[in-house]
């Protein structure tokens, strides 16, 4: 990748896809990490709709879409409906089946690598030491929108995304903290700390009593943030 020094090969394999009839060689290197003297720190909220609400110590604010995402599912989704799935009685994937999910996952892979990487280098730019990214082990539990959206809920990447930021962060010397509490971080006014659900007025905005407006991604980053 450029940009990116190795120390030494860790390993080196080649492997045969069934699916796509071709050998792939992977690489595996080690990588030392760059130095980094920034002292700033950054929130991140992550969401669907919005996939990353990062709020920046000096006021700056970056909002990435998810949209994009969003329409990559719904359209594979789509594909898939014409495909027949497995079942009890036969619980292999067919040959399509497996081929549409390899295309999915590189599609929506190939959108969060855009997204992350051009987070992390913003952060690089503002001097960014700390990323703090709230928390979302179990928050999706209990959740209960309807079928459909608890379905689309459960499956959304966050995990992938945490992966990426981590390692990509780790290469320019900038440190991932995932140990801030996010439940409730939504309906929190960040100005007062009021919790009133209602204060969330619609997706895309946050207003409180107190005065307080927002969009509700940043305001849910700066309750992090702290």
């Amino acid at each position: 990748r450029p940009g990116v020094e190795y120390e030494r090969v860790r390993e080196v394999s080649i492997i045969y896809d069934k699916g796509s009839g071709q050998f792939e060689a992977r690489l595996v290197v080690e990588v030392k990490a760059r130095g980094n003297h920034g002292q700033g720190r950054v929130a991140v909220d992550l969401g669907e709709t919005v996939l990353l609400a990062a709020a920046f110590e000096d006021g700056t604010v970056l909002l990435y879409s998810g949209r994009f995402i969003k329409a990559a599912r719904r359209y594979w989704q789509k594909v898939r409906a014409r495909v027949k799935p497995p079942s009890q009685e036969n619980p292999r994937m067919s040959r399509r089946f497996r081929q549409i999910a390899r295309k999915e996952s590189r599609q929506v892979g190939h959108l969060l690598h855009l997204a992350t990487s051009h987070f992390i280098r913003e952060c690089v730019q503002r001097g960014v030491k700390e990323i703090v990214i709230g928390n979302l082990t179990g928050i999706r539990e209990g959740m209960d929108y309807g079928p459909r959206v608890n379905q689309r809920l459960h499956a959304w990447p966050y995990r992938k995304i945490l992966h990426m930021l981590r390692y990509k962060a780790a290469l320019v010397g900038i440190t991932v903290r995932n140990d801030v509490e996010e439940r409730g971080t939504s309906r929190t006014c960040h100005a007062c700390g009021q919790v009133r659900k209602a204060n969330r007025v619609h997706r895309g905005l946050y207003r409180c009593s107190c005065g307080w407006t927002a969009q509700a991604d940043v305001n849910a980053a700066l309750n992090i943030y702290e």
